[in-house]
């Protein structure tokens, strides 16, 4: 029997737990919570366009997650240098076992999500929020972050016939990534809804052919060939 196959017949998860999945994941609520502090104290930001840009934060991050889960799915295998073993053997690998992220630890489940967050929590540090415009965009930013962070809990959600209830609760009422609206991705040869913090974004891109325009676009253009020429 294979490493991989027992490992998925097993309680542990193929993908053990890393330390930096933890730095990453606390880094990343440490500068959420700081961020609510910075920008609490200034009173420009009490207004209701702050509570739409923190909205718009949210599909943008949905919008994100859609692009990389696609770029996993597509391009690339496990063997391709730096990217192979850490980026695209996850998400190829959850096609086949989908149900493996279940047994994975709180941190493995979050980590690459947080430490992708990473940057757009960041980046508000380093803007001056004297103008309303650049506050605004600090605030979209760290927003994108903020939800973004947590799109792999939302994934794992979708996949558990008895997630808490307030994830349940949230998934009923759309605001996080439902079940069967994710179901059809994992139909061969899986290229639909690849958004999949709440899923929003996909009838959009799907209505619009989004994915199959930059395929082409980069098998044209770059010589790239999507899912190694095939359709699986």
């Amino acid at each position: 029997m294979s490493k991989t196959s027992g490992a998925t017949l097993s309680n542990k998860s193929e993908f053990p737990l890393h330390p930096v999945e933890i730095v990453s994941v606390l880094t990343a609520v440490g500068l959420v919570s700081t961020h609510l502090v910075m920008f609490a104290a200034v009173l420009e930001l009490w207004h209701w366009s702050t509570v739409a840009v923190v909205l718009l934060g949210l599909v943008v991050a949905d919008f994100v997650s859609g692009v990389l889960h696609w770029a996993g799915d597509t391009w690339g295998d496990e063997d391709t240098p730096w990217i192979g073993r850490w980026f695209v053997r996850p998400f190829r690998f959850h096609h086949s076992h989908p149900l493996d992220m279940l047994k994975s630890n709180f941190f493995t489940t979050n980590g690459d999500t947080a430490l992708a967050s990473l940057p757009f929590l960041l980046i508000p540090f380093a803007l001056p929020l004297e103008t309303t415009t650049v506050r605004l965009v600090a605030v979209l930013l760290a927003s994108v972050g903020a939800w973004g962070m947590w799109t792999s809990q939302f994934h794992r959600w979708a996949h558990m016939k008895s997630p808490p209830r307030v994830a349940a609760w949230l998934q009923r009422r759309g605001l996080i990534l439902r079940p069967e609206h994710h179901r059809r991705h994992h139909k061969v040869p899986f290229i639909a809804n690849y958004c999949i913090t709440t899923g929003w974004c996909n009838p959009v891109l799907t209505a619009i052919g989004f994915f199959p325009a930059m395929e082409w676009l980069l098998s044209r253009y770059a010589g790239l060939r999507p899912r190694n020429g095939s359709d699986s």
